[in-house]
C-alpha cells in the first residue's frame, strides 16, 4: 500500500513539472518569450504558473536539456531556440562550431605558423610529411571569445588547393566552409576535456573548465586526413546533436 502511494506522490509531482514545461514551452512558441529573451525572476514565473520553485526549476532543467533554454546561473534563464528539437547536427559534413555553439560566432580571429613535422604530428595525419602548418582559431560573439580550434595541416594542402597565407581571409573561408563542400568525409570523436582554456592561451573561453572536444579528421580524398582540428566547445554554451536516419 505504501508503495502505491509514493508511486501516486510521484506522478502527480511529476505531472506538474510536465505541465510547466508545456505551458512556458507554448509561451515560447507563441512569441510571448521570443528567441533572445530572458524569462522572468523564477520567484515571479513560480507565481505566475502557480506552482513550487522546486517545480518550475524541473521544468526549466528540461526545457535546457531541449535545447530551447539557456540557463546561466546568477544570470537568469534565456530562450535560445523556439523548437525543442536541433534542426541539424553532426550527421552532416559541417563546421562543428556553428551547429554546435548555442552563441552565434560574429568573428573568427586566426593565427598561425609552418613548423617540421613531429612523430606527433605524423601520428595525427597518418603518414609522415615534411612540414605542417598549425593553426589557431578564436571564435568570438560581441567581441568575447567562446570557442576554440586548434588545427594541423600539412603544407602540401596550401599548394594543392592554391592558397595564399597572405590572404588571411581567404585562407579563413577555406577552413571555415570550404573545405567541408570539398570533403568527401570526416571522422568526428567526442570527449570531456578540462584544458580548453588551456589550449587557448591567448584567451580565456569559459569560466568554467568543462568542453565538449570535438576531434575532427577532414578527407579530401581517400587515403589519408588534410586537416585535423581540435574543437574546444563550452559545454555551458553548446550542444552536441546526431539525428540518425534510415
Amino acid at each position: 500500500m505504501y508503495n502505491n502511494e509514493r508511486l501516486e506522490i510521484d506522478r502527480k509531482r511529476k505531472l506538474r513539472y510536465v505541465k510547466v514545461y508545456e505551458k512556458l514551452y507554448e509561451l515560447i512558441k507563441d512569441g510571448t518569450y521570443p528567441v533572445n529573451s530572458q524569462l522572468p525572476p523564477e520567484n515571479d514565473l513560480a507565481k505566475q504558473m502557480g506552482v513550487s520553485r522546486m517545480t518550475l526549476r524541473q521544468a526549466l532543467q528540461f526545457l535546457q536539456d531541449d535545447g530551447v533554454l539557456k540557463i546561466q546561473k546568477g544570470k537568469g534563464n534565456f530562450v535560445i531556440s523556439n523548437s525543442s528539437k536541433w534542426a541539424t547536427g553532426l550527421e552532416t559534413i559541417t563546421n562543428p562550431i556553428p551547429a554546435c555553439l548555442d552563441i552565434e560566432v560574429d568573428e573568427v580571429e586566426i593565427d598561425f605558423h609552418i613548423e617540421p613535422s613531429t612523430e606527433y604530428t605524423n601520428e595525427i595525419l597518418q603518414r609522415k610529411v615534411a612540414v605542417v602548418v598549425f593553426i589557431d582559431r578564436w571564435y568570438k560573439s560581441k567581441g568575447q571569445p567562446v570557442a576554440f580550434t586548434f588545427s594541423t595541416m600539412p603544407v602540401e594542402v596550401l599548394t594543392e588547393k592554391e592558397i595564399d597565407l597572405k590572404d588571411i581571409e581567404s585562407f579563413k573561408s577555406f577552413l571555415e566552409t570550404k573545405i567541408y563542400q570539398e570533403a568527401k568525409h570526416t571522422k568526428l570523436q567526442v570527449q570531456y576535456s578540462e584544458v580548453g582554456n588551456i589550449s587557448a592561451v591567448r584567451y580565456k573561453i569559459s569560466e568554467k573548465d568543462q568542453f565538449y572536444l570535438i576531434q575532427e579528421e577532414i578527407y579530401l580524398g581517400d587515403d589519408y586526413p588534410s586537416l585535423h582540428n581540435k574543437h574546444y566547445l563550452p559545454i555551458d554554451k553548446s550542444h552536441i546533436e546526431i539525428n540518425g536516419t534510415k
